[in-house]
């Protein structure tokens, strides 16, 4: 049975201002109704298409297909304007459906649909355009059309290893939506209260916990969470060795998907991407940036303190992560069920010392602006549905870092 589709408790705001970022570096997975409409299209007869390949297969051995990208990542449709060729000759309905309902996104819970937006796109992230509430039922509208209509979605994993029903992993939902939405601390205080809360709920053996008893300890480990930071803010330390190895190499993958960098398909390309990985696994020396207009940094001036920023210049940051976990996107999205909650919230947090430190290698010497943080907010909403980061290499890295406070401390480490 379909469920109904709510817009978030907390405000988002959008509207297409024509960039065509969502055009560029882009998966577009076609169904049969995209695919039926693109040959009826005709394209193979057009002359500015003759010879040219506009899907591709999804995977190796994958029967489904996707829109081909040119060399540099932007869709084969792409005008030099940034148009999308299909809407301009057959209009906005004869695009493929995920062209349609972007940046707007389905989070399918138990019993109905939150439908937020993605931040890859620069005005989402800044929160650009009219309230959520007036797109609702143009989207609506393309959910039935499209036959994308959510329906009940199983229960994530609680902890690494254990499954719970829907009403306990929306109580642990709403302890991890109670930290991000305190606006008493700043956001690294709420993160990190977060991952100590997730750590130590991993630790406790939740098939003895049964009925009222996981409230009882919900609001135990709340508390404890909260004393468990304190020190890690009164005594900063950097994470141990390994972790920042870890740290340096999941930063790289986040590079290759900063709106600064280009992409490049070639053997010369490919040998960089390996250069580059053994300078981020050593972290000494001058940090490699791929021909992005970054200012030369080297690993030893990415751990100096950037110092505060203004609460307008956090405030995308602060935002994205506030409607990720409100959403509880994180705990839902593209991880075929097998991340748990804890685990989920782990990766989400981990995009803040990323965010911070690549806010330290696009400045340089200069305070980042808001136009920066909005980048760093469109590299970690790319990185949600990026198979490096939804894997189980990922999910393993995420899950060892959560242990003796490592995670925490990166996060309290790179706000400084």
């Amino acid at each position: 049975m379909p469920l109904p589709i709510k817009t978030l408790p907390i405000l988002e705001q959008w509207d297409c201002h024509g960039c065509g970022i969502c055009c560029r570096a882009s998966s577009i997975l076609l169904n049969d109704a995209d695919l039926r409409r693109l040959r009826e299209q005709h394209w193979e007869k057009h002359p500015d298409f003759r010879g040219k390949k506009i899907l591709v297969r999804a995977g190796l051995f994958d029967r489904h297909f996707r829109l081909a990208l040119r060399k540099d990542g932007t869709c084969v449709f792409q005008d030099a304007d940034r148009r999308c060729r299909i809407h301009r000759e057959f209009g906005y309905d004869a695009k493929p459906h995920v062209c349609r309902m972007a940046p707007l996104q389905m989070i399918a819970l138990e019993k109905f649909a939150y439908v937020t937006l993605r931040r890859y796109c620069p005005s989402a992230a800044a929160d650009n355009g009219r309230p959520m509430e007036e797109h609702i039922e143009e989207y609506r509208r393309l959910a039935v059309a499209s036959g994308a209509v959510p329906e009940r979605s199983p229960p994530p994993k609680l902890t690494h290893g254990y499954r719970r029903p829907w009403k306990e992993v929306m109580a642990v939902g709403e302890v991890l939506n109670g930290f991000m939405l305190d606006e008493r601390y700043p956001l690294v205080r709420r993160l990190v209260h977060g991952l100590e809360f997730c750590r130590l709920l991993e630790r406790c053996r939740l098939k003895k916990i049964q009925g009222p008893r996981l409230p009882e300890l919900l609001s135990v480990l709340k508390v404890s969470a909260v004393e468990a930071a304190g020190p890690l803010f009164e005594n900063r330390v950097p994470a141990d060795r390994s972790s920042r190895r870890w740290f340096r190499q999941i930063a790289l993958e986040y590079l290759r998907l900063h709106p600064a960098f280009l992409p490049e398909s070639s053997w010369r390309e490919r040998g960089r991407v390996i250069h580059a990985a053994w300078s981020y696994v050593w972290g000494k020396g001058r940090v490699p940036c791929f021909r992005m207009d970054f200012p030369p940094a080297t690993f030893a001036e990415l751990e100096r303190p950037l110092g505060a920023l203004a609460e307008e210049v956090m405030r995308p940051l602060t935002r994205y992560f506030e409607r990720a976990v409100v959403s509880l996107r994180y705990a839902t999205l593209n991880k075929s069920n097998r991340w748990s909650i804890t685990e989920g919230f782990g990766a989400l947090a981990l995009g803040f010392p990323v965010a911070m430190w690549m806010l330290r290698f696009a400045c340089g010497p200069r305070s980042p602006e808001v136009q920066d943080v909005v980048h760093a907010v469109m590299m970690l909403d790319r990185g949600e549905t990026t198979a490096s980061f939804v894997g189980l290499l990922h999910r393993s890295r995420t899950h060892s870092l959560m242990d003796n406070h490592q995670l925490s401390r990166l996060t309290a480490w790179y706000a400084r």
